[in-house]
């Protein structure tokens, strides 16, 4: 169990028995909800200031003591640092997530580059210049929502979701067909690194893509990469691009309590389940998981979407 000081006191979180919190978010007709044992902080103690796990004012370190403390306190601040980084990509990796689904968008495109370019921070400038001049080219409307991802040979590539686009489009007063735009508009601003806009996405064997994937789990697959590729980001760097003015969708939560079966534990999971997850009529499932039953908190995960509107995808 997780503990934390407060002002001088030491509280621990407790499970409440036969409680479920559950946290849920919907945008558009998507639906995501998980639930997971309601919690209390009980005070424990009083601790004051220690140093190191020693009672206050016990004795003074020595210097061998001060560099065993020093180099335990740079080894906790690093382990902090990676909680703080993976924390950080986890929640991005769900905003995309919403993003993509509460703006219902329906096509996938795929920027990668023909030489062997590594630089995520350059590939993030030809992205930013690149959705600019696509915005001209559509007309000043282009929303979109993108991770980035670095292939087995060390380049990286974009994947970005968008509304599916136009069938032909004018530029510099030649109509071309708008699948060709993306590849255009990239190699004018990567030059020598050539390169490719896929439409549709592609598998990762390069051929294009047989199978069509909904906007949900097109979300799915764009936004793992923010998790994936978390610590090869530079510090203050995101890990993920989007447009502006994009909505996230309704959060919410709530708590069930007085679940389960004296002498039965494991009902009152089952109970929670029961009565918290619903799959609307009109939508499917696209996803659910539950954790290990011997794990000491259970969770259960449900994501569901509305029938229909398949787009583009990715196998």
């Amino acid at each position: 169990m997780r503990e934390r000081v407060i002002e001088g006191v030491l509280y621990r979180e407790e499970v409440v028995p036969g409680a479920w919190t559950f946290e849920g978010w919907r945008a558009n007709g998507h639906h995501e909800l998980s639930t997971r044992p309601a919690v209390t902080w009980v005070e424990v103690q009083s601790v004051g200031t220690a140093v190191h796990g020693r009672p206050p004012g016990s004795f003074v370190l020595d210097s061998h003591e001060r560099a065993l403390a020093a180099a335990r306190d740079a080894q906790e601040a690093a382990e902090r640092r990676v909680i703080y980084q993976r924390g950080n990509a986890r929640r991005a990796r769900t905003r995309c997530r919403r993003y993509i689904k509460a703006s219902a968008f329906d096509e996938m495109l795929t920027l990668t580059y023909r030489s062997n370019q590594v630089c995520i921070v350059l590939c993030k400038a030809h992205f930013e210049s690149w959705v600019r001049r696509m915005k001209r080219a559509l007309g000043g409307e282009f929303t979109y929502c993108a991770a980035y991802e670095r292939q087995h040979r060390g380049a990286w590539h974009v994947h970005v979701v968008c509304h599916k686009l136009p069938r032909h489009v004018e530029v510099k007063g030649v109509k071309i067909d708008a699948w060709k735009l993306g590849t255009q508009v990239w190699r004018s601003v990567v030059g020598d690194d050539g390169g490719l806009c896929f439409v549709g996405g592609r598998t990762r064997h390069g051929s294009p893509a047989r199978r069509r994937l909904s906007c949900a789990q097109m979300a799915s697959y764009v936004s793992k990469y923010i998790t994936k590729h978390y610590d090869d980001v530079p510090d203050g760097f995101k890990s993920y691009s989007h447009s502006k003015g994009l909505i996230e969708g309704e959060r919410y939560r709530f708590t069930i309590t007085g679940l389960g079966v004296e002498g039965y534990p494991g009902s009152s999971f089952a109970d929670a389940v029961s009565l918290g997850f619903d799959v609307p009529d009109g939508a499917r499932i696209v996803s659910w998981r539950v954790n290990d039953p011997d794990r000491e908190w259970r969770r259960c995960w449900l994501v569901t979407e509305p029938i229909g509107g398949r787009s583009h995808g990715q196998e």
